[in-house]
């Protein structure tokens, strides 16, 4: 029996049985530099505390709209279903589409007010640090409020207690952006 020759490896290899075009001596490849890291938000001493002082005042405005929304879902729940016992036992019923919004009202003002608690417990919690996601996902959150808040001012023509949720939708806004402003620079390259 013949042995085989052993399978030639893949790429071919410089050796003694490759051909004579293969046997130039392999160039040297440049090293490869490595992406450059991310290094974290280095703040001055000032601008650190006045950074956590902003976080904190972000999380309790959240915390405080949360609870502000809960109550809101809440006394909604408590006028449908008072409202509709009293039309039933009228001998009414309620019509389904009047239903609907209060049912679509109650559980938007219960998604904010989830919402809310969460924002503010993670900007309390992450006051510490530079991260951005507390403070994007607190702009998406008091933006989105921010406008129903107003479609809802506009379609009833009452400007109430709504005011005060604007103006604290307004707060975490303006200083979630200037926040995000100030981490901005801290990360870019100096020079730059």
């Amino acid at each position: 029996m013949s042995e085989q020759p052993s399978p030639r490896p893949w790429p071919p290899q410089p050796g003694p049985e490759s051909s004579p075009q293969l046997s130039k001596p392999a160039q040297s490849k440049p090293a490869q530099s490595k992406p450059a890291q991310l290094k974290p938000a280095q703040f001055s001493p000032e601008d650190a505390e006045k950074s956590r002082r902003w976080r904190l005042t972000l999380g309790i405005s959240s915390l405080v709209l949360a609870l502000a929304s809960g109550f809101y879902a809440f006394t909604n729940i408590v006028a449908v279903v008072s409202a509709t016992r009293a039309i039933e036992a009228d001998g009414g019923s309620v019509p389904q589409s009047a239903m609907a919004m209060a049912i679509a009202i109650i559980v938007t003002f219960g998604v904010l007010a989830l919402g809310y608690a969460v924002i503010g417990i993670w900007n309390v919690v992450a006051r510490g640090t530079t991260s951005a996601a507390p403070l994007i996902a607190a702009i998406v959150v008091s933006g989105i409020a921010f406008v129903l808040t107003v479609l809802y001012m506009i379609s009833t023509g009452s400007i109430g207690l709504q005011a005060v949720g604007l103006a604290l939708n307004a707060l975490i806004i303006g200083r979630a952006a200037l926040l995000l402003r100030r981490r901005r620079r801290e990360l870019s390259p100096r020079g730059a």
